[in-house]
């Protein structure tokens, strides 16, 4: 069952959903219809149906097992043999190449290993692929869009750092910073936050946000945080068992039944001490 919730196409990509934007409409970018994959006999997702709008900052909310990051990696046709209809800026998921889907989407995945001591600067860098002809060397103008990426992810300092030198926290800044250097307009991000403290936690939100409503990135982000999902985006879907429980506005999320719904266990809420919404933790 649907949980009750209102998408307002309308809302303006530079501000939170939490009742407070109304401005102009927004083109489409993601039109999914009964989206389903089932691999082994197992059905990893089961008829689900979106939309996201340009500039908007979906997070993707929902149990262990849900489908989240395989619904993203349908998005970005890492997985392939779905079924249903996806279409990508009016144009069929399927009809674009690898190359082409490189110049629109970047993705960052979960628990990325850290293999080779790589410099910080070096990773980055490799985020200029999809713009690079085979064994083609970077010139100025890629040099300059790599530094200007650790710069909006406050890595700049860390550019003659090796990776495995790095926490895991500066190491993901330095992921999405190479993301950045693909100079996509949409960002795709499989719990960006997971296993990182709260100073880490706090920064990457904060640049994730900025990113959103100072550059106008579309943000799909997979999370398991309900209340980083209510305070940053502004269009929430949940997963559950691979099917959609939940579409709509973050302001509509905070309900009891709603969250229940989704995680199976009860919660309760409480004020924002500054924003005007719920925040939420798991019933004791």
């Amino acid at each position: 069952m649907l949980c009750c919730g209102t998408h307002n196409p309308v809302s303006s990509p530079n501000m939170p959903s939490n009742g407070l934007s109304v401005v102009r409409r927004l083109p489409m970018l993601f039109s999914v219809e009964n989206l389903s994959l089932v691999s082994n006999y197992r059905t990893l997702l089961d008829s689900v149906s979106f939309d996201v709008r340009q500039g908007e900052y979906l997070a993707v909310i929902g149990p262990n097992g849900a489908g989240k990051s395989t619904l993203l990696k349908c998005l970005d046709r890492i997985r392939c043999g779905w079924s249903g209809k996806v279409m990508f800026d009016n144009k069929p998921l399927q009809d674009y190449a690898p190359a082409a889907l490189a110049k629109r989407i970047a993705f960052v995945q979960q628990a990325i290993s850290v293999e080779f001591a790589f410099t910080v600067r070096h990773l980055v860098e490799m985020g200029r692929y999809p713009h690079l002809k085979p064994l083609s060397p970077l010139n100025e103008s890629d040099k300059e869009i790599a530094e200007e990426a650790m710069r909006m992810m406050e890595v700049e300092h860390l550019a003659e750092r090796t990776l495995d030198t790095l926490s895991g926290g500066e190491r993901q800044k330095v992921h999405i910073a190479a993301a950045l250097a693909q100079q996509t307009e949409i960002l795709f991000l499989d719990e960006p936050t997971a296993y990182l403290d709260y100073r880490y936690q706090s920064e990457i939100g904060r640049l994730l946000r900025s990113l959103n409503q100072n550059e106008g990135k579309t943000v799909i982000e997979v999370t398991h945080d309900v209340n980083r999902a209510v305070t940053d985006a502004t269009h929430v879907i949940a997963l559950s068992s691979g099917k959609t429980v939940f579409d709509g506005s973050p302001a509509y999320l905070m309900q009891p039944e709603c969250l229940e719904n989704i995680f199976g266990i009860s919660f309760q809420f409480a004020a924002h001490p500054v924003l005007p919404l719920k925040i939420a933790v798991p019933g004791i």
